[in-house]
């Protein structure tokens, strides 16, 4: 679970108890999005916010105080990350990462987020705080704005608002 101010906090007994896993580098505790990759469940991404950006651990499943961080915001210039969504993986396909940010709209990552590029053409409004990626089209991306909900249909390259019957969305 990523909390405010608490950073990450991990349960391996289905929530009756929880411990901190934020000892080894995770320098920003207020930690809004999180994302474990499907393949690899020890590797898990945490957005935070307040400028410190994304971190990754390879070692989630370590004893508590060895869990280690590293910062991951090469081409993401330490933005407030809101939402994480990681494509469902499909032959041939690298793991990809899409950050929503606050007020600097979606960045993608193809390197398990070792570099992000942003990726807003037609955004109309960046900031996002959610991102969904069905599991049957995994190229095609919902981003909630506060400015409504967009969609892209080729993996981010270009969004299109889809807001007609939706009420209340600004």
């Amino acid at each position: 679970a990523g909390t405010w101010f608490g950073g990450v906090q991990r349960s391996t007994n289905r929530g009756d108890s929880w411990e901190h896993i934020n000892t080894g580098g995770l320098t920003y505790l207020d930690v809004r999005a999180l994302a474990i990759r499907p393949d690899i469940p020890t590797t898990l991404y945490a957005g935070t916010h307040g400028g410190g950006g994304m971190f990754r651990s390879t070692n989630a499943d370590a004893p508590s105080e060895a869990v280690m961080w590293e910062s991951i915001n090469t081409g993401l210039r330490n933005q407030w990350v809101r939402a994480l969504a990681i494509r469902p993986l499909y032959a041939g396909t690298p793991v990809t990462l899409y950050a929503g940010t606050e007020g600097s709209g979606v960045y993608r990552s193809t390197d398990e987020g070792d570099s992000w590029t942003q990726i807003n053409t037609g955004l109309t409004n960046w900031t996002v705080s959610a991102l969904a990626i069905p599991s049957d089209v995994p190229t095609t991306l919902y981003a909630g704005t506060d400015g409504g909900v967009f969609r892209s249909m080729d993996g981010g390259d270009s969004w299109e608002a889809i807001n007609e019957g939706l009420t209340n969305w600004n």
